[in-house]
């Protein structure tokens, strides 16, 4: 469990720093572009990128090898029920939020040509016009992963959204009304003791992740949607801000 905690770990924190500077805003959004005029810090994200989707994916089979190994030699369900474990723990590498994110910013990205964008994006493929709207990885051994990228609140692709440390999808409105807090407070502001309006879990929306890169997808795929959305929010943090006055 340690090891996986770790593997779980470094992987999150790599591609949070690699997608920050992806999103970045403000002065620094000014700086990394200036900067771009010398350096091509898009092709060092591509490749930064590549080695963590090779990382996920030799994590992920060394892992399921060990454990297939183990029943075979022990003739026990143990790897099975550790499996399990690390599902109930959220350290199953493959249901990281940030492994969303990657496959986004991918997708993002893929209006660039360039053979080894190819040959990673050409993992990730991201269907929004059928219910559930769903993202899909491929990874070796024939190992496929669909992700639904609907709100369990509001059925609606998500808008906005936010990861909760339980691995649930919200729209960042429906997140807030699950937690009874503003949407201008944010997921990250409810109470310890809220739960996720799926599993019921408790203390989940302090490590909240905002998926900027998911978002951005979203947006630039679903634009009239993706608007509608947009001034649907901003009207509910106005009438928020004038209950908050009286």
């Amino acid at each position: 469990m340690k090891e996986v905690s770790e593997i779980d770990l470094c992987f999150s924190l790599r591609v949070r720093h690699l997608l920050h500077l992806h999103v970045a805003t403000g002065v620094q959004r000014y700086f990394l572009q200036f900067r771009q005029c010398f350096i091509n810090d898009q092709q060092a994200m591509v490749e930064k990128g590549r080695m963590l989707i090779e990382y996920v994916t030799m994590n992920t089979i060394a892992i399921r090898k060990i454990l297939k190994k183990y029943d075979k030699i022990h003739s026990s369900e143990n790897g099975k029920l550790f499996k399990s474990k690390m599902w109930a723990e959220h350290i199953e590498i493959l249901q990281s939020p940030w492994l969303i994110e990657l496959g986004a910013f991918y997708l993002n990205l893929d209006v660039l040509d360039g053979d080894e964008l190819n040959e990673v994006s050409g993992r990730f493929s991201c269907d929004l016009s059928v219910t559930p709207p769903t993202m899909t990885l491929m990874l070796p051994d024939s190992l496929k992963m669909e992700y639904d990228l609907t709100c369990a609140v509001c059925l609606e692709s998500v808008f906005n959204p936010y990861a909760l440390s339980c691995g649930h999808l919200f729209c960042k409105s429906c997140a807030c009304a699950a937690a009874f807090v503003f949407i201008f407070q944010g997921p990250k502001s409810a109470a310890p003791d809220a739960k996720c309006p799926i599993c019921r879990e408790a203390g989940v929306y302090a490590k909240a992740v905002h998926m900027l890169e998911l978002d951005l997808l979203l947006k630039t795929r679903c634009t009239n949607h993706w608007k509608k959305r947009y001034n649907a929010e901003r009207a509910g943090i106005r009438k928020q801000n004038m209950q908050g006055f009286d």
